[in-house]
């Protein structure tokens, strides 16, 4: 959510620092100077494209005007399955998959939003499964999973000697080759599992 107050704040100080009248500014973005009054006391907020061209005439990114009028929210008391890509849009990306990693969103599911990750912190996600520090349903990950983090995955459980029949019956051909494969040596007293 954006704070209003903040905003106008920090556009009234920019107009101020610039020795421009609300009604100079208001010529050059098409608006009234009675918006531009409404903006600067947090009363409303301009349309996007009306905030692009303040931005460019204030010589200031958008992502930082917007990022310093985010307002600090209870993130554990609002985040669900139907806001959750807002929230991983927000400034508050990374408190929110570490919240989930460390349990406090237990009740978000990472299917509502694996798919809005990254390629970085998906794997920092399959990284935590393999390690045995993220606890998450196998069967419900893996179909979530590229063919090459599947593989990544599914090394890393085989290597960590975890039984992965759960979800035997979701691996592709080649995929279940190598388990079976890993079952083999495993039976036959071997250390690991051969490539194939």
């Amino acid at each position: 959510m954006i704070d209003l107050n903040k905003f106008g704040q920090i556009i009234a100080s920019k107009r101020l620092s610039r020795n421009m009248t609300q009604s100079q500014l208001s010529k050059i973005l098409l608006v009234t100077p009675q918006a531009i009054s409404k903006w600067e006391r947090g009363e409303s907020f301009p349309d996007i494209e009306t905030l692009v061209l303040l931005c460019y005439e204030y010589d200031i990114n958008i992502d930082f005007l917007l990022n310093e009028c985010f307002e600090e929210l209870n993130l554990i008391d609002d985040i669900c399955s139907d806001n959750i890509e807002s929230y991983l849009k927000s400034p508050h990306r990374k408190e929110v998959i570490s919240k989930f990693i460390n349990g406090t969103l237990c009740s978000m599911r990472l299917s509502s939003f694996f798919y809005l990750l990254n390629v970085q912190e998906r794997r920092m996600l399959i990284d935590k499964v393999i390690k045995d520090e993220l606890q998450v349903d196998l069967s419900e990950f893996i179909v979530l999973l590229s063919p090459a983090e599947r593989i990544k995955i599914l090394d890393g459980l085989l290597d960590n000697k975890q039984n992965i029949f759960e979800i035997s019956h979701l691996l592709s051909p080649l995929e279940s080759k190598k388990y079976n494969s890993w079952k083999l040596q495993r039976d036959l007293g071997g250390n690991h599992y051969e490539n194939s």
